[in-house]
């Protein structure tokens, strides 16, 4: 407990230290403002290697739908790596006069013609290095940002276009149209829904709540699982934030906390983001920067608690319900292995396990790889757990686990290893309940709700 405590004290530190500049839609400070801040993370970058393979770089961008030019970004890269091999030919130049000023000053007392012919080149080298490292600073902006917001490889696995079923129980739906779970629940006098940012539990919908929560928690802490429980913070900054990938500056990926009292600086982006204890990347910001002993792979973290979510597209859809609540009750997994065999060992163990679990409810659900254009930027391949809408007559998901692979690791700087040799773990993570949903989805299908059969476990 008290080496939990340490390291939470040591990222809390960490973070409240970090002083970033925004550029384009990710964090990245320049040399320019290098001395206006100071930033206690730096990514790993690893462009040369993202763009070996332009081909299947644009085919991923396509199949997930989204706008990036990559033959502009390598166009932008390669031109910045020319100008940083004429800065260190410039750099070269200069050592080069300078030693050769030494040694005819060593030689003759005198300031000679020679010495200051050499002081005139010096000095044009210097403007000429002023004027290339202005230019390097304006390409990294440019540059830096758009490669940060590239998305992890495609896996293997991932469907281009349509969903793939992986497994399904109690496959039978029913495809008569119900009335909506808030009917329901309001009938029930199980629920009080307004919106999506005001909704609250009542009666067998809270005990509901508290005994699915637990009994996923004990179930994956217990037996084979063999998962650590993990008591995470709420708030997360926006480093955090976007080295999982998500825009920091979009009130749509996470809601934003605004102190006026803080420096008002429009740039500053050294703030706060509610995402709850149960959530991707309350589990990053305990690890970001942290050097993890190899002796603790496979390490299997889980939390359970809140997950905060904005939805704010979703607040002028109706009939939605549950389905789009900003405030989820959840239970989190966090996994971390040593290379990709490990990590796709214990995707398909977390698959298993959690399948069990569900199964154990007795409720219907299919597991299904999600297509690429539903995936987001840190996930390679998704599996989704879902449930049957009879109101919406559509599959709802529940809850999924995520590929990661090293995308996260490298943005963060998460790593494993001996003092002389340091490397990224491979990360699986995901949301394996969030109630609501699940709740949702039970009362159109029973129009109540039947407390589960979970056998000898303490439900409290």
């Amino acid at each position: 407990m008290a080496v939990v405590i340490r390291r939470l004290f040591q990222s809390t530190v960490q973070y409240n230290r970090l002083w970033h500049r925004y550029y384009g839609s990710a964090l990245y400070v320049t040399g320019d403002k290098a001395k206006e801040m100071f930033a206690v993370l730096s990514p790993h970058i690893d462009i040369e290697e993202r763009f070996r393979d332009t081909s299947t770089l644009k085919q991923n961008i396509e199949l997930r739908g989204m706008q990036i030019n990559v033959d502009n970004i390598k166009q932008i890269w390669e031109m910045l790596k020319s100008i940083e091999n004429d800065k260190k030919k410039i750099e070269s130049q200069r050592i080069k006069i300078a030693n050769k000023m030494k040694e005819l000053r060593k030689t003759s007392t005198d300031i000679n013609e020679d010495v200051e012919n050499l002081k005139l080149v010096g000095k044009l080298l210097r403007d000429d290095l002023k004027t290339t490292m202005k230019a390097i600073w304006e390409l990294e902006k440019k540059v830096i940002s758009k490669v940060l917001s590239l998305p992890n490889d495609l896996h293997p696995d991932t469907p281009n276009k349509e969903a793939k079923v992986i497994s399904q129980f109690e496959s039978e739906c029913n495809s008569k149209q119900t009335e909506s779970h808030v009917e329901i629940g309001k009938k029930l006098d199980v629920l009080e829904y307004n919106d999506p940012m005001c909704y609250f539990l009542k009666g067998d919908a809270a005990i509901f709540e508290l005994s699915v929560l637990n009994f996923f928690t004990e179930k994956l802490c217990t037996g084979n699982s063999n998962f650590i429980k993990c008591c995470n913070s709420d708030f997360t900054r926006s480093v955090v934030v976007e080295g999982c990938g998500l825009n920091h500056e979009d009130p749509n990926a996470t809601f934003i906390l605004k102190d006026i009292g803080d420096i008002l600086d429009t740039n500053d982006v050294n703030r706060l983001h509610l995402t709850g204890g149960a959530s991707l990347p309350s589990f990053c910001a305990f690890h970001a920067k942290q050097i993890i002993p190899v002796s603790a792979f496979p390490l299997r973290l889980a939390a359970t608690g809140r997950q905060y979510s904005p939805n704010i597209y979703q607040l002028d859809k109706q009939n939605s319900g549950l389905f789009d609540v900003c405030q989820a009750s959840c239970v989190e997994i966090f996994i971390s292995t040593t290379d990709q065999r490990e990590m796709a060992d214990e995707f398909g163990r977390i698959i298993e396990a959690v399948t069990s679990i569900y199964k154990e409810l007795s409720f219907p659900f299919r597991v299904v790889y999600l297509p690429a254009n539903q995936l987001k930027s840190y996930e390679s391949l998704k599996a989704s757990f879902q449930m049957y809408s009879s109101h919406l007559q559509t599959f709802m998901e529940v809850g999924h686990i995520s590929l990661c692979d090293d995308y996260i690791s490298k943005r963060l700087l998460i790593q494993y290893g001996t003092d002389t040799e340091h490397k990224f773990p491979f990360i699986v993570s995901g949301t394996v309940i969030s109630v609501p949903k699940l709740l949702g989805c039970v009362l159109e299908v029973f129009g109540t709700i039947p407390m589960p059969k979970l056998g000898t476990v303490n439900m409290f």
